[in-house]
């Protein structure tokens, strides 16, 4: 079993590993360090490439129609996601403050800030780096991600020895559970990656294909990132601390 898993997981987890032990220690090099980790899994994903299920996509055009619904709700949802994020650490807050374990008190985020990399690096670095962060958000992150979270563990939580699992099949704690954890995966955007990470199961499951959901994935992604660039607006691709209300 774990043979037949690698090919799925590796690239995902190496993809975590960079973001906990290099980001995490140089967390002002986002930008920076964002080629090496694109990098990385993408020669991860080119060594497993010949183990990997089909990734054609049988529905390409309504696929990204897809990711283009799903880039539309993540954008627009943000505001009433940031709301619900900061009640529900005030409320933590509170009840460890009640409870005597005010120690355990989480800072309350505030609006979030993006690092504009046209700010901190020269004109022809800024966009070299840019061009990494779209070509990894795009490509590298749609494919590891769906390997990971529908190609492997969707099929996994159903039954151990996965490999007998048609892909695409739906069965409701696998869908629902696979959903919440890729939704916990983008922290405080939690809000946002329920609803599209449901979009993105549904979608799943009606083509049992997953290069449809990376198309979708990757459309999305894309849109995202040309709207950091179209808006000013970066928290989506890089946070500072909040500036707190």
């Amino acid at each position: 079993m774990m043979k037949s898993a690698l090919p799925l997981v590796a690239p995902f987890f190496l993809f975590m590993a960079f973001l906990m032990v290099v980001d995490g220690r140089f967390p002002d090099q986002h930008y920076a360090l964002y080629p090496f980790k694109t990098i990385l899994v993408a020669l991860a994903i080119a060594w497993f490439w010949r183990s990997l299920p089909s990734l054609k996509p049988g529905a390409t055009l309504l696929s990204a129609g897809v990711g283009v619904i799903a880039v539309v709700l993540w954008v627009g949802l943000d505001p009433w996601a940031m709301q619900i994020d900061i009640f529900l650490e005030k409320l933590f807050n509170r009840f460890v403050s009640a409870v005597g374990l005010g120690s355990w008190r989480t800072p309350v985020d505030g609006v979030p800030v993006g690092r504009n990399p046209f700010q901190l690096y020269p004109s022809a670095l800024a966009w070299t780096l840019f061009g990494f962060r779209v070509a990894g958000i795009a490509l590298c992150v749609p494919v590891m991600e769906e390997l990971f979270w529908r190609g492997f563990l969707m099929r996994w939580l159903i039954r151990e020895d996965f490999t007998t699992v048609p892909i695409g099949t739906y069965q409701p704690f696998s869908f629902y559970a696979t959903t919440t954890l890729f939704a916990m995966e983008h922290g405080s955007e939690w809000p946002q990656a329920v609803v599209v990470g449901l979009i993105y199961g549904v979608w799943f499951v009606r083509t049992r294909k997953l290069g449809d959901v990376m198309v979708a994935h990757g459309v999305t992604n894309l849109l995202l990132a040309l709207y950091c660039l179209g808006s000013s607006d970066w928290h989506f691709l890089s946070t500072v601390a909040p500036a707190h209300r």
